[in-house]
């Protein structure tokens, strides 16, 4: 059958946000009757032969999540009516393919330098992650979904403080988080995490659109966010439509975020289920684009 979705992805990572999205976009398209399949996305840098070796050893070491439908692509595969789908981060058209859709999930340029064909359909995650002046618009296309680990124990003595910084690296520090007794969740697994935000009365996040502002709130966290991309709450709130409820926009709002912080996870919930329907536009989107005139194409021929 040459008529199939190809997602170009890095091996599966429940850390990643955009590795998820990848995975669970082929999950969703072959719910949906479609026939989806995954392609490993690679390093592209120049490696010597010795690095070189070792990866290809490590070809098979491809990790997929065993709960999602997520079948990987065979060389055959890939045909001229094939639609392939590169994140942002994935330069020019490594697949050679004549049908594809460019899936922004985070706004390019801001961390990774990004390559773009003319004729590429582009789809975003939302509007924090969208180039206009380049996609003139691109439709949403998301696949949020809540992480069950996180939860509220009602500790009555919350006295720490964590922090993360990701994204927002490269911003000045508060001295919140550079006490000696901040903790740092980078690199722990969700469970440990959910002990953490636990035991602390304050999460601060240097990234702007991580999800673990969200889940520091349902966890009973004060949920901070340390500004830098926008000028306001409410400029940031408009190109982050999770951050409504439950999370602070700088310190001086955290009486919105704990005020509204029982609103986090029924809007989480809900927004799990709006991604369904962005993937039944993104099929219809894409058919339209691609399928339909490439049979009127052949009808003429």
């Amino acid at each position: 059958m040459s008529r199939n979705y190809i997602v170009f992805a890095p091996s599966f990572n429940e850390y990643s946000g955009g590795v998820i999205f990848l995975h669970k976009l082929a999950h969703e398209l072959n719910a949906r009757g479609e026939r989806a399949l995954l392609w490993p996305m690679r390093s592209t840098r120049k490696q010597n032969i010795y690095s070189s070796l070792r990866r290809s050893l490590k070809r098979n070491q491809f990790t997929t999540n065993p709960d999602l439908d997520t079948p990987l692509a065979r060389r055959s595969d890939l045909t001229s009516d094939s639609i392939v789908i590169y994140p942002g981060v994935a330069l020019g058209n490594p697949l050679g393919a004549r049908n594809v859709v460019r899936w922004l999930l985070y706004r390019p340029g801001l961390l990774h330098p990004y390559s773009f064909g003319a004729e590429e359909m582009f789809f975003t995650a939302g509007a924090m992650a969208d180039i206009p002046e380049i996609t003139a618009g691109a439709p949403v296309l998301f696949l949020w979904g809540v992480n069950r680990t996180y939860r509220n124990d009602n500790r009555p003595n919350r006295n720490e403080v964590c922090y993360i910084l990701r994204k927002g690296a490269e911003k000045p520090r508060i001295p919140e988080t550079e006490a000696p007794d901040a903790i740092n969740i980078a690199g722990m697994t969700h469970a440990e995490i959910n002990e953490v935000f636990n035991r602390c009365h304050t999460f601060y996040s240097y990234d702007e659109a991580t999800m673990y502002s969200q889940y520091a709130a349902v966890a009973g966290c004060t949920s901070v966010v340390i500004p830098g991309l926008y000028s306001s709450r409410d400029e940031w709130v408009k190109n982050h439509e999770l951050a409504r409820y439950g999370v602070a926009y700088g310190i001086d709002d955290v009486p919105h975020a704990n005020a509204t912080r029982q609103k986090v996870l029924a809007l989480l919930l809900a927004h799990e289920e709006d991604g369904k329907a962005t993937v039944k536009n993104f099929v219809t989107l894409t058919k339209e684009r691609f399928w339909d005139v490439s049979s009127v194409r052949r009808t003429q021929v």
